[in-house]
């Protein structure tokens, strides 16, 4: 018998054994759980389809002529359509981050924590996972990340809590991610609720070096974090950096009694997801224009594209921004900006879907040609938006205690909106930014007079009042 050749069968079968160790090397080499491009920040996966999908995006330009303007506005309306009920909604994979430090046995607030984390438990289901973490100098994780399958025993453990040390929230907060971390899973709300009502004074205590490591862990990882300030202690500064970078939102909390509520509330908001992965793309003309200033989010700028990402979108959620654009040399041709919007939709099977939408300026033949052309939507967000910035630079001069200074940017930013009021017919928006100035105008008229505790509420409310707007919260 004629012995066989098995030369071609071991080339093949090296050759699929290869191939097969490369693949799998790959996909676990870009993949992270639920196959979620969570290390490759620049990972998309293939697109699904184009438009069809849960948000809408609409783009406008304050003018579709240039003619003798310094600056050109940019307006993006993102709007999720309502999705799920209040029967179906999205799981929830989440971290309660509570401070314990000694501050807190004022005015009752742990005990509100205490009951709304009860609240929490009690509208756990049966596919929610929870963790809670404490901290004060120390962090201790009261529960793991899991399914609750006892929650009176939790509830037990959580009425337990005492008040304790110091401050050491940058801890607490990681701790609380690598929870979520945990049992992240995509479809999943993967969220981190930190709550404080104090300086940081152990840990990482450096404003901006906790915002840039929030930022890494978001872009990394796919986790938002939500921030809740309590009483007149806490740095607003941070816990607004920290929502920011982290994708969430901030709640400024006045009152003790109001933690259950306020808890409540963000839990409502966040139970039927949209979409995930949520990112916009603006290309603009880099040669003609150069970004001044992006109202709304925090971006980033890589050549000739603007890159705002937004991760979760939720049913019925808004989400507006506005750039400003300085003109470098005069608009002598037709130019035109470019939006993409990508993300994935949550209840189509994770399909990705691409919207995209188009604005163009081309030179103007006369004045009277430019100023009939002007978009009255857009000029009503370029008021609320620039006064809403004017109102945040006295906010800072008030920080330092210049507070004449403070009085005389705010009154920049009053008169500003008052001129613009005469020239187009004012919005919701307009409306609300004007009473936050003027609020905050009445308490700077006697700031010098306040108490430090008086102080420190002045600036937490006008600030929060001001964040609101600019997120369109109200």
């Amino acid at each position: 018998m004629k012995k066989q050749n098995k030369t071609p069968f071991i080339l093949f079968l090296t050759a699929f054994i290869v191939v097969s160790v490369l693949s799998i090397s790959a996909y676990t080499g870009v993949f992270k759980k639920d196959g979620m491009a969570k290390d490759n920040p620049r990972y998309f996966p293939p697109i699904g389809k184009t438009g069809g999908g849960p948000l809408q995006l609409t783009t406008s330009l304050d003018n579709e002529y240039y003619f003798d303007n310094n600056n050109v506005y940019l307006y993006i309306d993102l709007k999720a359509d309502k999705v799920g009920n209040e029967k179906e909604r999205s799981p929830l994979n989440i971290a309660v981050v509570i401070d314990r430090s000694g501050s807190m046995s004022d005015k009752n607030k742990l005990e509100y924590v205490k009951k709304s984390v009860d609240y929490i438990i009690e509208q756990a289901g049966v596919d929610d996972y929870m963790s809670i973490v404490t901290y004060d100098d120390y962090v201790d994780v009261l529960q793991r990340s899991a399914i609750i399958s006892d929650k009176y025993d939790l509830r037990d453990k959580v009425s337990k809590i005492q008040p304790g040390g110091f401050t050491n929230l940058s801890e607490g907060m990681f701790e609380g991610y690598d929870q979520v971390n945990r049992t992240y899973s995509r479809g999943y709300v993967n969220r981190v609720l930190l709550l404080s009502d104090g300086l940081a004074n152990r840990g990482i205590t450096d404003r901006f070096k906790l915002a840039d490591m929030v930022k890494d862990k978001n872009r990394r990882d796919g986790i938002t974090i939500s921030t809740f300030g309590v009483g007149n202690d806490f740095n607003e500064n941070l816990m607004t950096d920290i929502a920011d970078y982290g994708k969430g939102n901030y709640y400024y909390i006045r009152n003790s009694y109001d933690i259950p509520e306020i808890f409540a509330n963000e839990l409502k908001g966040i139970r039927n997801l949209a979409a995930q992965g949520t990112k916009l793309r603006v290309r603009f003309p880099s040669n003609y224009l150069s970004p001044n200033k992006v109202f709304g989010y925090p971006y980033e700028l890589n050549g000739d594209e603007i890159v705002i990402d937004f991760k979760d979108v939720f049913s019925e959620q808004t989400k507006s921004v506005l750039i400003k654009f300085d003109i470098k040399k005069k608009i002598n041709q037709r130019i035109s900006f470019e939006s993409e919007l990508t993300y994935e939709d949550v209840n189509s099977n994770f399909k990705v879907v691409s919207s995209q939408d188009s604005r163009y300026i081309q030179l103007g033949t006369d004045k009277e040609e430019y100023t009939k052309a002007k978009n009255e939507t857009v000029v009503q967000n370029v008021a609320m938006f620039e006064s809403n910035e004017m109102m945040e630079n006295a906010l800072r001069e008030a920080d330092n205690e210049n507070y004449e200074g403070a009085r005389l940017k705010l009154k920049e930013a009053q008169e500003y909106m008052s001129e613009q009021m005469n020239t187009v017919t004012a919005s919701p928006e307009m409306r609300k930014q004007s009473e936050n100035m003027d609020k905050y105008n009445d308490e700077l008229k006697s700031a010098e007079t306040k108490t430090q505790e008086e102080k420190s509420e002045m600036q937490k409310s006008g600030k929060y009042d001001n964040y609101k707007a600019r997120k369109k919260n109200e």
